[in-house]
This record gives C-alpha cells, sequence and structure tokens, in this order.
C-alpha cells in the first residue's frame, strides 16, 4: 500500500471548514489539531511503513488525529470511526472537509 499524502491548502469554498472555524473556540482541541496537525503528524514521518507500489492509503495524518481524539473521547475503534464519519469537528480536526 503506497503512502498517502494529506493536503495541505486549504479550500476556501468548504462549507464545513467555514463553518468549524466560525462555530468552534481557538482554543478547542479540534482547532489545535487542524491548525498543528501537519506539524505533529507530517505524513512523511510515516513513509518507511508504505511501499513505493500499490493503492494510497488514507494519508497517516489523519489517522493520528483521529486515533488522539478517539483516546480523548475513550471511544472503541467502531466508535472512532462513526464519530470521524458523522461529526464534523472530527473531520475538521483530520483537514479532511465536507
Amino acid at each position: 500500500m503506497g503512502l498517502g499524502l494529506a493536503s495541505r491548502q486549504g479550500n476556501l469554498l468548504d462549507d464545513l471548514e467555514r463553518f468549524c472555524e466560525e462555530a468552534l473556540a481557538e482554543g478547542s482541541v479540534y482547532s489545535l489539531l487542524h491548525r498543528e496537525r501537519d506539524k505533529l503528524f507530517p505524513d512523511e514521518f510515516f513513509s518507511d511503513l508504505f511501499s513505493d507500489k500499490g493503492r494510497r492509503s488514507v494519508p497517516p495524518s489523519v489517522v493520528a488525529v483521529v486515533m488522539v481524539l478517539q483516546r480523548l473521547a475513550g471511544l472503541s475503534d467502531r466508535e472512532a470511526v462513526e464519530h470521524y464519519a458523522f461529526d464534523a469537528r472530527w473531520r475538521y480536526a483530520a483537514g479532511v472537509g465536507g
């Protein structure tokens, strides 16, 4: 499986990102992870775990953010997947958008 890379360029037309930037407190964990994700979990740090061949993976930085939020909330893997799929704050923190 190949290394998936997260987009480092924000999307001005993303309604979810705009909504979260207006609705979330700047000091919230979601805002912190959104702002610092690339510094905390650069995808390149995980490159030795992936092959040069094959389908691209979910970017490791996205997985790392979800794992941090999962631990903070005390959730199971299945519950974390549900939160990631349906909670705008989790997608915003992971830099995925709408």
